[in-house]
C-alpha cells in the first residue's frame, strides 16, 4: 500500500514533502464530537450545582452564577456551550469548572477523575507507578506548541465571524528550526495558531479543510500575502494585494474573480491574522 505523504505550502511557493512523524504534527479531531462530549460532561457537572435547573432555565441559572463570579459574556455565549455550538475559552473553562467544583481537565477533555482527590477507575490500591499525562505534550526546547482554533474561515463566499473566535480544539508541535528554514517569520510565538479553511476559492494554494498556521499579531496588510479577515462581518481567507487607493482581494482559483476594496469600504475591512503555512496531506 502506498505510504501517505504530507506537504506544507508556503503561500504559493514550492511545496515540501516530509514524513509525518519527523515534523511531529497531529491531525485534527472531529470538532462536533469534541463539543458533544464536552456538553455531556458539563450537564453532568451542572446537575450537582445548587440553583441550576435541570432543563428549561438551565442556561439562565448558569449565566447568573457565572456573572457573579466575574463572567462578562452574554447568555448567547453560554447558550452555545450548552448546545454544542461552541466551547469556552480557557479562562471561562476554568471558571465553569470552579462553579461546578470539578477538575478543569475533566470538564474540558474528560481526562482523569471528575473531582480533585478522586481516584481513577481501577485505582483500588496504592501504586508505585508515577502517573503522567501524555495527552497534552509540552513543547521541548527548539519547538513551538501551536493551538488549533475552531474558526471555519470561509474561502468561498465567506461567513459570519463566530462569537467564540478563540476556541481551542487541538495543539500541534512544530520545530522552530523547520519554520526558520522555510523562511517563515512571525511576530511572536504566542501569536501563532491554526485554523481550518473551508471553500474552494483558494484551492490552488490550499484545499478546503486544510489547517492553516496563522500569525494573529498581524492586524494590517503590511505586504501582499494571504490573510484571515472580515469584510462587513463576513469571514474570509484570501490573498490581499496593496493598491495605491485600496486593497485587491484575490482568489487563487480563477473561477472567483478578484475585486477591490476602496474608499469608505476600507473601514469595514478588519485584518485578523496573516496566513503563514497550510498543512496538506496527499496519498500517493
Amino acid at each position: 500500500m502506498a505510504k501517505p505523504q504530507y506537504q506544507l505550502s508556503v503561500d504559493d511557493s514550492a511545496q515540501l514533502t516530509f514524513d509525518q512523524a519527523a515534523c511531529n504534527y497531529q491531525l485534527m479531531v472531529e470538532t462536533q464530537q469534541v463539543r458533544d462530549e464536552f456538553v455531556a460532561r458539563l450537564n453532568e457537572a451542572l446537575d450537582g450545582v445548587p440553583g441550576v435547573r435541570k432543563a428549561r432555565g438551565r442556561n439562565v441559572d448558569m449565566h447568573r452564577l457565572l456573572t457573579e463570579m466575574g463572567f462578562e459574556r452574554s447568555t448567547q455565549a453560554t447558550h452555545k456551550w450548552l448546545n454544542a455550538e461552541a466551547m469556552p475559552e480557557k479562562e471561562n473553562m476554568r471558571m465553569l469548572a470552579a462553579l461546578c467544583r470539578v477538575r478543569t481537565e475533566w470538564l474540558e477533555y474528560g481526562e482523569g477523575p471528575k473531582h480533585s482527590g478522586d481516584k481513577d477507575d481501577g485505582d483500588e490500591k496504592e501504586s508505585n507507578v508515577i502517573a503522567a499525562n501524555f495527552s497534552k505534550k509540552k513543547a521541548k526546547p527548539g519547538e513551538i506548541a501551536i493551538p488549533h482554533y475552531d474558526v471555519r474561515a470561509a474561502m468561498g463566499h465567506g461567513q459570519e465571524l463566530p462569537t467564540d473566535y478563540i476556541e481551542t480544539i487541538r495543539h500541534v508541535t512544530v520545530s522552530t528550526e523547520f519554520l526558520r528554514t522555510q523562511g517563515v517569520t512571525f511576530t511572536q510565538t504566542d501569536n501563532l495558531c491554526m485554523i481550518t479553511g473551508f471553500g474552494e476559492s483558494m484551492n490552488k494554494t490550499f484545499c478546503s479543510g486544510d489547517p492553516l498556521i496563522i500569525d494573529k499579531g498581524v492586524t494590517s496588510v503590511i505586504t501582499d500575502g494571504v490573510y484571515l479577515f472580515t469584510i462587513s462581518g463576513a469571514l474570509f481567507v484570501k490573498r490581499l494585494q496593496i493598491l495605491p487607493n485600496g486593497i485587491r482581494v484575490i482568489s487563487d482559483n480563477e473561477a472567483y474573480p478578484p475585486y477591490d476594496i476602496t474608499g469608505a469600504d476600507l473601514k469595514n475591512l478588519i485584518i485578523h491574522a496573516r496566513v503563514l503555512l497550510a498543512w496538506r496531506s496527499q496519498r500517493l
